[in-house]
């Protein structure tokens, strides 16, 4: 029997970019299908290739036996399988044949590239493995930006939506902001920045009276701002604010003057307290935000946090 010498730390090193390649992989997937999972699952099926590769590795140096097992087609495709459903689960068939797809589709490119540059910066019989798992790994990369902009859109997700906290009548709600170039609205009486902020997300500040006055008025019902006196515990509070977006001119929004606000984890100064408009629907269609937040505002929480983390600014967003 062949004696082989094992290097543990270019093992661990062969096995860290191997889980790389499969949670990267498993990720892009998700990202580009819009297939829900969550990191822990990520972290599991990835777990599950690298344990296969780990077999593969002891099997190859004689250390367990079938060897040829271990990189039999059928094997990979199998163990590839376990992977998307301990991803993915539960998933139907349709859903399942697509990611698949694109599973095997990036995996294939990603792992081809990262194959020729094990071999051409290797020498002949050591082929550079864990070289050729990274140039896999920024492959996988590259694929996902050029064809779908996933890297792109997954920096934009971080960066540009901040922590949102409203605070009136010693009640406090929390939510999402997308900071948003594209909202320039001000208060008509004070020129305040406004917040756009989802009716959904206000339910715990705002008067059960203004809701359905809100939703009216969400509908072209514009006679409903008549029903605003009929808030008497908010009359120094309420605004009538109007905007225009795409497809629709001269709109109205109800706002209201708030006690404080925090964006991120900096309360603004009093001298930029803004102004909250309810938006009667949803802003995002996947929720992945409920109030557009004018960049204006992130220079204000700057300001009181005395040079603190400043964000960047986003693309604009319709109302």
């Amino acid at each position: 029997m062949p004696e082989y010498t094992v290097y543990v730390d270019v093992w661990l090193l062969r096995l860290g970019c191997n889980f790389i390649f499969e949670y990267l992989l498993l990720w892009a997937t998700a990202t580009i299908t819009h297939t829900k999972t969550k990191p822990l699952r990520l972290l599991l099926g990835s777990l599950v290739g690298t344990f296969h590769y780990f077999l593969y590795l002891l099997a190859s140096t004689g250390l367990l036996p079938y060897y040829g097992l271990m990189r039999f087609l059928p094997i990979v495709v199998l163990v590839s399988l376990v992977m998307i459903f301990v991803t993915f689960y539960p998933i139907g068939w349709k859903s399942l044949l697509k990611v698949a797809a694109y599973f095997y589709g990036i995996g294939f490119i990603a792992a081809g590239m990262g194959m020729a540059a094990a071999y051409l910066l290797g020498r002949p019989g050591a082929p550079q493995f864990a070289i050729g798992t990274m140039i896999s790994v920024l492959a996988i990369l590259l694929i996902a930006e050029i064809g779908w902009g996933i890297v792109h859109e997954t920096i934009v997700d971080r960066v540009y939506r901040i922590p949102l906290a409203i605070l009136c009548d010693d009640q406090e709600v929390r939510t999402t902001a997308l900071v948003d170039t594209g909202n320039h609205l001000k208060d008509p009486l004070n020129r305040h920045p406004v917040i756009i902020v989802e009716n959904a997300a206000l339910q715990e500040l705002l008067p059960s009276d203004l809701t359905s006055i809100i939703l009216d008025l969400g509908e072209g019902k514009v006679e409903a701002i008549d029903q605003l006196s009929r808030i008497t515990e908010w009359q120094t509070r309420l605004r009538i604010i109007p905007y225009s977006s795409i497809g629709k001119n001269n709109g109205l929004l109800i706002g209201f003057r708030p006690d404080r606000v925090k964006i991120g984890g900096h309360y603004l100064p009093e001298h930029l307290q803004p102004t909250i408009a309810v938006h009667p629907y949803r802003l995002s269609p996947d929720g992945d935000y409920m109030a557009l937040l004018p960049p204006i505002l992130l220079e204000g929480t700057a300001e009181s946090s005395k040079g603190g983390e400043a964000h960047a600014k986003t693309t604009s967003t319709d109302i």
